[in-house]
């Protein structure tokens, strides 16, 4: 049995490395994996199907279910196509400000739509623009990404780590916005003036009002118009949920509930394609998340995270602030190889079990940060990171030549001397609310 740990572990990293390649299917391969460990821990008699159903968080499943289906009924109106090329003609062409703009828009719609699919809406619109204009679209695709890591980190709903956490710690909606939203707009501000240094030195672009109009006309889906009836839809399914958030504390109803409840009414009333359904509810990213819980639970039963708890304790030698400050640490170091899902996934039943022991919300909250400033200092660490990439690589500008590629090595330029101020300032958070 002292062997249990060392294989499960070895199978975990095997899998994750051929995930992080694009080797393999990213939802199957979890799912495969889900079903190994099960094989395993049934001829090695120390994991069962019914510890398996334990270990998945069906909450964090049913808020990622409900949200992306949302996100895509407003997608598919046309609504966030519209409301950036206001933005762009309101900037007329001064590159600072469009940044700032664009900036504060992915934040704002990261609070509330998962930022993965506020970047692959986001993109295609900055490229145009960047194009059009004649801009470098490179930092300002990279503070957008970070953007979208801080919006999401703000609340319950805007990102996969946080839905893990809420999911585990049982906590609310107005929880994240009491205790994450306040550092994160310090760490936006940041983000701001950091950028705003970095380009002080560049020119301003050209602007002409039509032929960004065209540009964006050309990348929106329904050639900058506006789907009326899905726009009605999503638009009061949205409010609905978030009426829902703020009074399910009192009432004692899960968040999760009335997010299922509000992606099953966007199925039903959205006109989703019903050959596009599996895409509208995010059914790659459920298979993913599945098998990962189901492998966790599995390094649970075999005694790894046992391992890493003791030692994050270990290290913080009965002292509860340095253990929160290591178990940050340990997430901002893991979440650049894992990615930040998977990297919260992994982290939070020693979160768990740190609570349990410390009875501590800090806790939830330095877990988040961790990964926060993990994902904001490499392409692999943020949930968008790879698809932002792959993007910026497949356009074309209007001038006919491709945009440069953001490279992992390209982006650290950017992203790691944000992340450790990131670290640096959610320390300094910790040490405030700890005691």
């Amino acid at each position: 049995m002292t062997l249990l740990p060392t294989l499960t572990l070895l199978l975990f990293l095997a899998l994750f490395f051929l995930v992080q390649m694009d080797l393999v299917n990213r939802g199957i391969a979890m799912l495969g994996g889900g079903m190994i460990f099960l094989l395993i821990g049934g001829v090695f008699d120390f994991y069962r199907p019914g510890q398996a159903m334990e270990a998945i968080y069906f909450d964090t499943l049913a808020l990622l279910f409900g949200m992306s289906m949302i996100s895509d009924c407003l997608l598919r109106s046309g609504l966030f196509h519209h409301l950036a090329l206001r933005v762009v003609l309101f900037a007329r062409g001064n590159g600072m400000l469009l940044l700032v703009l664009l900036v504060l828009i992915t934040y704002v719609a990261s609070l509330i739509f998962n930022n993965l699919s506020v970047m692959v809406i986001l993109v295609p619109m900055t490229l145009a623009i960047c194009g059009t204009l004649r801009m470098d679209p490179a930092p300002v695709v990279s503070a957008e990404l970070i953007a979208s890591n801080l919006g999401g980190a703000s609340t319950l709903v805007g990102d996969l780590p946080n839905m893990i956490i809420g999911a585990v710690g049982r906590l609310h909606f107005d929880d994240f916005l009491a205790a994450m939203m306040p550092p994160c707009l310090v760490l936006l501000a940041v983000l701001l003036v950091h950028f705003r240094k970095r380009m002080a030195s560049g020119r301003e672009p050209r602007f002409d009002p039509e032929t960004v109009r065209r540009a964006l006309e050309a990348s929106a889906p329904l050639g900058g118009g506006i789907d009326r009836y899905r726009l009605r839809v999503g638009g009061w399914v949205f409010a609905l949920t978030l009426l829902g958030f703020l009074i399910a504390p009192p009432l004692g109803l899960r968040p999760a509930a009335i997010t299922l409840l509000a992606g099953v009414l966007v199925l039903a009333l959205g006109r989703v394609p019903v050959g596009e359904w599996f895409q509208a509810m995010a059914g790659p990213e459920l298979m993913f998340f599945v098998g990962l819980f189901v492998m966790v639970g599995g390094l649970r039963a075999a005694g790894v995270l046992d391992g890493i708890h003791q030692l994050v304790l270990g290290i913080g030698g009965g002292n509860v602030t340095l253990a929160l400050l290591v178990l940050m640490g340990m997430a901002f170091l893991l979440t650049p190889l894992f990615n930040a899902g998977p990297a919260t996934a992994l982290l939070v039943p020693v979160a768990k079990a740190m609570h349990d022991a410390l009875g501590n919300n800090a806790i939830w909250w330095a877990l988040s940060l961790g990964v926060l400033a993990g994902s904001s200092a490499t392409l692999s660490g943020a949930t968008a990171g790879p698809v932002v990439a792959g993007l910026m690589s497949r356009a074309t500008p209007p001038g006919g030549a491709p945009f440069p590629v953001l490279e992992f090595r390209g982006y650290l330029a950017w992203g790691l001397p944000v992340a450790a101020i990131f670290l640096g300032l959610a320390s300094f958070y910790i040490l405030l609310i700890a005691g």
